[in-house]
């Protein structure tokens, strides 16, 4: 099974001088439970898929289901076998594992609110293994004005009981964990320290956003998704 966009893929990115971005929009979408198919395998987990600067599908850490041959992932309009007659779908490829998080691209031009459901499908032998229904979108923008040099790491995503804020520099005062609708979860002050440890063990299952703080206000944005 091959990979489309690794699994705990490490967060990092590095802001230069001067850079501006306007507005920054996250649309959601979750999977809150899996069914067998008739005549399929049970499936558990959840899922969200996502479109912000890329649109991804992403299957937390506690998604498992029976292993097969040629497992694929789909996004597709109705709960049956993606290859039912008039059940419209996309093929987001082979499924990274039958177990743990893994995170699958979307083809350009394919809208979140397109499809309806996430199928798991053997390929090769035609056998439908079972989806979830995806539930309605929603989004969150914030203004993301970047003024100093600043490269930071966080990881692991998906986190469980805690996420390490890697390298933060001196013009950070603080880091805030909010949720989706921009309620603050976490706020912890930074040290000196080459790493931070922020507990999100009281989080709820879902996505959440770390932001990092300077002494000016400025806001800097990265996802993160926990799992129970």
């Amino acid at each position: 099974m091959k990979s489309i966009l690794p699994s705990g893929l490490l967060l990092s990115f590095t802001l230069v001088c001067t850079i501006s971005l306007s507005q920054n929009t996250i649309c959601l979408r979750p999977v809150n439970a899996f069914m067998a198919a008739p005549g399929g395998y049970a499936i558990n987990g959840t899922a969200l898929l996502e479109y912000s600067d890329f649109e991804a599908l992403h299957l937390d850490n506690a998604f498992n289901t029976q292993s097969g041959p040629d497992l694929h992932v789909y996004l597709a309009k109705n709960f049956e076998a993606p290859t039912a007659p008039g059940n419209t779908n996309v093929d987001l490829g082979e499924l990274v594992s039958n177990s743990g998080a893994s995170s699958y691209s979307i083809p350009a031009g394919v809208a979140i609110d397109d499809y309806d459901y996430v199928l798991i499908h053997c390929l090769s032998f035609n056998h439908w293994w079972g989806g979830g229904l995806l539930g309605d979108v929603s989004c969150t923008s914030a203004t993301n004005k970047l003024t100093d040099d600043l490269s930071v790491s966080s990881y692991p995503n998906p986190a469980t009981n805690f996420v390490i804020i890697d390298s933060p520099t001196a013009s950070v005062a603080k880091i805030m964990v909010t949720d989706m609708n921009g309620r603050i979860r976490i706020a912890q002050p930074v040290s000196s320290q080459e790493q931070l440890k922020v507990d999100v063990s009281e989080l709820e299952t879902g996505m959440f956003i770390i932001l990092g703080l300077d002494l000016k206000g400025t806001q800097l944005f990265r996802k993160m998704i926990v799992t129970l």
